[in-house]
């Protein structure tokens, strides 16, 4: 009988040993076994939370891809420190992004309870809460008459400010469209450093480029597509035109190391980042082009399909994701909560940088289209004999 008891407390459940690596290629870092599992520091009680998990997207080869399901986790549990160390270790396993299905019971002031209990929660800096008496949550409704859809291209959120985004957890209310439209595409930004050459690695390393939230959501830009005007086309959401973050561009590293897991990253967007520090125009558009392509390629992606009363729960330092604009003919709530990150790290910082650098831009004035300029060139006369082979 004591075997027996002994057996039983060092063998937990087939699902909490399931290794969900985030999805990369073979030669992507994973964090190692003890790391990975866990089972020896946690108790049975939190290991619970471990139920049932299954990989979000498993790959062909049948490796574990990008993302994990928690059907056992009830987000309005009273969490032990234990409890959100367990999450927090499933989250860093499965590449970042955590599913939570099934969450009848979470109301927004729940929703935002549990995000407490992973850190501190940032408000959006420029638009201005809807939901009485939760400023901390930003509802984020689509319309159907809506001709843009928010955050329909590639970003990570709040990469625009100085301590940039940690986790990003998104709450689908009871008014969702049908399952299998409307999804959250989400990328690895880790898989995608880690498929780049040794050599576009070590250029990347020293290369700083700027993020602005004036470029998505400055006044008057004249981009019909961006994410202020598919805020404004819901025609509920307001804006602060002036937070002093329309203002100002931070400067990042564009390969950052996640705090806690060691893994380097692709931190880059179209939504928000500018251009490269040190670079001319056209060199820092052509290598912006490349990476955010490069980053976009289905085999570091993973798609999560909504339903009513899901939780999705991702790391904005591991990840960058787009809304998926398939179907824009229902009207679609979700509640987003953020939580303050670091300031972004490089390969040479061995801590958190104690400042950020910026530079303050307006971007209140509309952006002009390029101007043709006709250049009169005098061509001289050929000689009649290149005339006649000409004709």
């Amino acid at each position: 009988l004591g075997l027996r008891l002994f057996s039983i407390r060092r063998t937990p459940p087939m699902s909490s040993l399931l290794p969900l690596r985030p999805l990369g290629s073979a030669g992507c870092r994973t964090l190692g076994r003890a790391s990975r599992f866990g089972v020896a520091t946690r108790g049975l009680s939190s290991s619970r939370l471990l139920d049932g998990r299954y990989s979000l997207n498993d790959r062909p080869d049948n490796r574990p891809g990008l993302g994990a399901v928690l059907p056992a986790v009830d987000l309005t549990d009273d969490f032990s420190e234990e409890d959100m160390q367990v999450l927090r270790q499933a989250s860093h396993d499965a590449g970042g992004i955590l599913v939570f299905p099934n969450q009848h019971k979470l109301d927004t002031p729940k929703q935002i309870a549990f995000a407490r209990k992973f850190g501190i929660i940032e408000p959006h800096s420029v638009a201005k809460s809807t939901v009485s008496d939760c400023p901390e949550c930003l509802e984020i409704i689509r319309e159907p008459s809506a001709g843009v859809v928010f955050g329909e291209n590639w970003h990570s959120d709040n990469s625009f400010l100085e301590q940039t985004c940690s986790f990003s957890i998104l709450r689908g209310t009871e008014v969702m469209p049908k399952r299998g439209s409307n999804d959250t595409l989400f990328s690895s930004t880790e898989a995608a450093f880690e498929a780049l050459s040794p050599t576009m690695q070590n250029l990347l390393y020293g290369l700083k480029a700027y993020h602005s939230a004036g470029k998505a959501y400055g006044v008057k830009t004249g981009r019909d597509s961006n994410t202020r005007a598919a805020m404004e086309a819901t025609g509920k959401m307001r804006f602060n035109d002036h937070a002093p973050i329309l203002k100002k561009d931070y400067l990042h590293p564009i390969i950052t190391v996640h705090p806690d897991t060691g893994r380097k990253a692709i931190f880059v967007s179209p939504t928000f980042t500018t251009r490269i520090e040190g670079m001319h125009p056209d060199e820092s558009k052509f290598l912006l082009d490349f990476l955010c392509t490069h980053i976009m390629k289905p085999e570091f992606c993973a798609r999560v399909s909504w339903s009513k009363y899901q939780v999705t729960m991702w790391d904005n330092r591991s990840l960058s994701h787009k809304g998926v604009a398939d179907d824009v003919s229902e009207r679609r709530i979700v509640h987003r909560v953020s939580l303050r990150g670091t300031r972004p790290r490089s390969v040479f910082d061995v801590a958190e940088p104690k400042e950020v650098t910026f530079e303050e831009v307006d971007y209140s004035a509309p952006s002009l289209p390029p101007r043709s300029v006709d250049i009169q060139m005098p061509m001289p006369s050929p000689p009649p004999q290149q005339r006649q082979a000409a004709q």
